[in-house]
């Protein structure tokens, strides 16, 4: 019966605790975050679970232990928010998305800026091929394209593979392989 009465005793504790650490935490911490730095911090200290047979953790009190816990918890929480604030700034400001590294997005700018100046060298010799490329470039499906142009899919397709080879010979001419 005394395992039973100290279970008892040890959940009435914890739950009072949790109820401790929820109040606090409403006052420093977003509220779709309240639960999870509760959690985090209760899980700490559940973890320490021989924290009731003494008199002392870490050189303090064990009330004063746990909040130091929660302190700790919801310093992390936010320390974690920045990192992930800083992350996104930085993939912004160099326009990276989808994990890429600054070199890979300057890459891909630099290939973006050289097809549209190509695509501008070919309007000048063949306009329809250059409007074409252009529509697929800025992420029109062929269909689509083909239908706003008013043509069969067949005849539209073939009429691309014409102008994509246009377009590498153009690339050619400027020394770009492709």
């Amino acid at each position: 019966m005394t395992g039973a009465a100290n279970t008892n005793e040890r959940n009435r504790w914890y739950e009072s605790l949790r109820q401790r650490y929820l109040s606090l935490a409403r006052r420093r911490v977003e509220p779709d975050a309240v639960e999870d730095v509760v959690q985090e911090a209760l899980r700490v200290v559940f973890e320490r679970e021989g924290i009731f047979s003494r008199d002392t953790e870490d050189g303090l009190p064990p009330l004063a232990w746990c909040f130091q816990v929660l302190r700790n918890t919801i310093g992390n929480h936010y320390q974690k928010r920045r990192t992930r604030s800083r992350e996104q700034n930085i993939d912004t400001a160099y326009g990276l998305s989808h994990g890429k590294t600054p070199l890979e997005a300057l890459q891909e700018s630099e290939s973006e800026t050289l097809i549209h100046a190509l695509l501008a060298t070919l309007e000048e010799t063949d306009p329809q091929c250059a409007r074409y490329l252009q529509r697929l470039a800025e992420g029109e499906k062929p269909a689509e394209v083909a239908e706003r142009e008013k043509l069969r899919a067949a005849v539209f397709y073939r009429r691309i593979y014409r102008c994509r080879g246009k377009l590498r010979e153009l690339m050619r001419e400027e020394g770009v392989t492709a």
